[in-house]
């Protein structure tokens, strides 16, 4: 059977009008998702189907959607922890020096032992802007990606670290070994490791640190890392009850985990053998 040259024609290219309501819907669809994206609601999705031009430029415009929107709560939910974490230190800034204000207390030594609190307080209020602008910055794209000898970072670390924490013996065993990454970045979470081990250290005890590979084990003698606290010990401001008294702004081993995965690596804790915490640090070995 033998069909109209225009029916035929009419079955094998869809109507003009009909790609031009499918336009018509996709502009509407994205001026939609424009105007929620305008007013911060990050939720709304394009959500066009089909396999043209105009379906991929919305698949590409949902999966920005979907990036932009993970990124902002994460940046409400760092101002809102800082801002709880803030609080505590600059209050009690606050309560001495409006005792000093009012000239109290009157006895030299007690107004010494005021003085010797407030340093205190203002250390721990650095060193918690410091790590706060550490994690909300992305310098990663910025610094540069190179070739880093990991022993020669760690062996540098060490060097820094021991002279906060006179108390402890650092033992070294450092293989050489290379890795991708930004050396700054590295420094860092080798750095907040060996500051946990020395902070949880007792008087005499030995940190052993290794590079083997594109791994960096660190391994303390304290009281180590109780079952129940170990998924939560890379949580930003998360703090064990046995640390409350420490030094720290409890975002030293966040920071350690942030580095890790902008690395493609990892990091882990276990308990060690015979007592204390193991941290392990893995990077990816340089080609």
């Amino acid at each position: 059977m033998r069909f109209p040259s225009a029916l035929v024609a009419h079955s094998r290219w869809p109507d003009p009008s009909m790609r031009s309501m499918r336009r018509s819907r996709a502009r509407a669809s994205r001026s939609s998702a424009s105007r929620s994206t305008r007013t911060r609601d990050l939720s709304r999705r394009v959500a066009m189907t089909g396999g043209d031009e105009i379906a991929n430029l919305a698949a590409s415009f949902d999966s920005m959607l979907g990036a932009l929107e993970i990124s902002l709560r994460q940046q409400r939910q760092l101002v809102a922890d800082a801002s709880h974490e803030l609080r505590t230190p600059l209050t009690s800034l606050r309560t001495n020096l409006e005792l000093l204000a009012r000239g109290q207390p009157t006895d030299p030594s007690e107004r010494q032992q005021v003085l010797v609190e407030l340093v205190g307080q203002m250390e721990r209020l650095s060193t918690l802007v410091a790590d706060l602008i550490d994690l909300a910055r992305d310098e990663q794209a910025t610094l540069p990606i190179e070739d880093v000898r990991l022993d020669e970072v760690v062996a540098d670390a060490i060097t820094d670290v021991r002279g906060r924490y006179p108390h402890v013996r650092f033992e070294a065993t450092l293989e050489e070994a290379a890795v991708r990454g930004v050396r700054s970045r590295i420094a860092r979470a080798v750095t907040n490791l060996l500051d946990n081990a020395g902070k949880w250290s007792p008087a005499g005890g030995v940190v052993e640190v290794t590079v083997h590979g594109g791994e960096v084990s660190v391994r303390d003698h304290g009281p180590g890392v109780a079952p129940e606290d170990a998924p939560r010990v890379f949580d930003r401001f998360w703090r064990a009850s046995n640390a409350r008294s420490l030094p720290g702004s409890g975002l030293g081993l966040s920071i350690v985990k942030d580095v890790a995965e902008s690395h493609g690596g990892s990091v882990s804790v276990e308990h060690a053998t015979g007592g204390g915490a193991r941290f392990r640090l893995r990077l990816a070995a340089a080609s």
